[in-house]
């Protein structure tokens, strides 16, 4: 009645199924790292769409994530916080906010806090034991993702 013996490519389905995985990890952990192979799994799931080798898209994906990371790592923590935007300038809604510290902050080394349920990474010019609570300070200018903070 039916015909078993098609033979159509899904490994598509299974690099944009990937990918959406990929995605996911990232919006819980906003680090832009996990988004670049996200969309070298969209890559190579256009490669499998072409009817690629399985080697040629295995390359596409490795290749074009680390490309993607290596070119816009830096970049995209900026892309998203822009000061300002249309010439009217925001501010950090995390500026003078409270936030937990879970590990330990030294002068020489960065520790991370607990911000709104998300964990962040943290500098201070001083020590800073876990469980403290401190206040947000500034973001570091190199790093958006990491606070600058001081004891309460």
């Amino acid at each position: 009645m039916f015909d078993t013996n098609f033979d159509v490519n899904f490994i598509w389905l299974a690099w944009f199924s990937l990918a959406v995985v990929f995605f996911l990890i990232e919006m819980f952990t906003p680090t832009f790292i996990v988004i670049f192979f996200s969309a070298g799994a969209v890559l190579a799931g256009c490669a499998a769409l072409l009817d690629m080798s399985l080697t040629f898209q295995v390359v596409t994906f490795f290749s074009s994530s680390i490309a993607l990371l290596i070119l816009l790592r830096k970049k995209m923590p900026s892309m998203f916080s822009q000061d300002t935007v249309d010439n009217e300038v925001f501010t950090d809604a995390a500026l003078n906010s409270k936030a937990t510290v879970t590990e330990p902050i030294t002068s020489a080394t960065a520790g991370r806090i607990k911000y709104q349920g998300t964990f962040w990474n943290a500098e201070s010019t001083e020590e800073i034991t876990s469980g403290t609570i401190v206040t947000i300070l500034a973001r570091k200018e190199s790093d958006p993702n990491t606070f600058i903070v001081k004891k309460d």
